[in-house]
């Protein structure tokens, strides 16, 4: 009950004196790396309150319970080159987990309603805003590829982003990197002005996001915009 893990290795018993001397706290990690391999299975038992564990020589558990352990895949073992120690090797096959082709429509229209605009509604200030100059609201989850168009209630039209993302390889390249290429940016930011750059009036809008290939998605946003103060009070 006190969460002590228990180790099983397949070394003659010594009480964890080995074990122990490169497991503990103020070892380094490559002391640990020294011990784990040894490890061939590990538990953190939970006695009940009241009870305690028996010694090694009674079999640990106070109880008629028997753990047998078995492994239907056994695996290889490799020994490392200074012959130090033997280290534990698996081969494990994926089969039929790769991506699929194209998405099912199900897929799609998920994303497609995923897309949204934060804060809605704005009332004047946004957590995305780094000063009391900016404006600043945020359109999210958008595929890479898609067309943002913004429009006021009566259909005139406000502001629109062209956006084509694409990852970016990673630089310096490096030998088996875990992400080859850098993952684009799921939102764009609108500082609430219109194409001209002219503050837009309070009220609601209207964002139709167009995503070729995929289908479209049309939200409605409400806005209060803030007075200008250049002195920023």
């Amino acid at each position: 009950g006190g969460m002590h893990y228990i180790y099983v290795t397949c070394e003659e018993y010594d009480g964890c004196a080995e074990l122990g001397k490169d497991l503990r706290i103020n070892g380094s990690i490559f002391n640990k790396f020294r011990g784990l391999p040894k490890v061939q299975w590990t538990a953190m038992p939970i006695v009940v309150p009241g009870t305690e564990l028996l010694s090694y020589n009674d079999g640990l558990i106070p109880n008629d319970v028997v753990i047998k352990l078995r492994v239907d895949n056994p695996y290889q073992v490799e020994t490392t080159p200074d012959g130090s120690f033997q280290m534990p090797r698996y081969k494990i096959v994926f089969d039929d987990v790769e991506a699929t082709d194209k998405e099912t429509n199900e897929e799609i229209n998920e994303a497609l309603a995923k897309i949204n605009v934060v804060p809605n509604p704005y009332f004047a200030f946004s957590e995305y805003e780094t000063s009391q100059f900016t404006q600043t609201v945020k359109i999210t989850n958008l595929p890479d590829n898609c067309t943002v168009t913004i429009y006021s209630l009566d259909g005139r039209f406000i502001r629109q982003y062209r956006r084509y993302e694409a990852g970016v390889m990673q630089s310096p390249p490096r030998a088996n990197p875990p992400v080859p290429e850098t993952q684009t940016i799921p939102d764009i930011e609108w500082n609430l002005r219109n194409s001209k750059g002219i503050p837009i009036a309070s009220g609601v809008y209207i964002i139709h996001v167009d995503a070729p290939g995929l289908g479209e998605r049309v939200i409605k946003w409400f806005g209060v915009n803030r007075k200008f103060d250049p002195a920023g009070l």
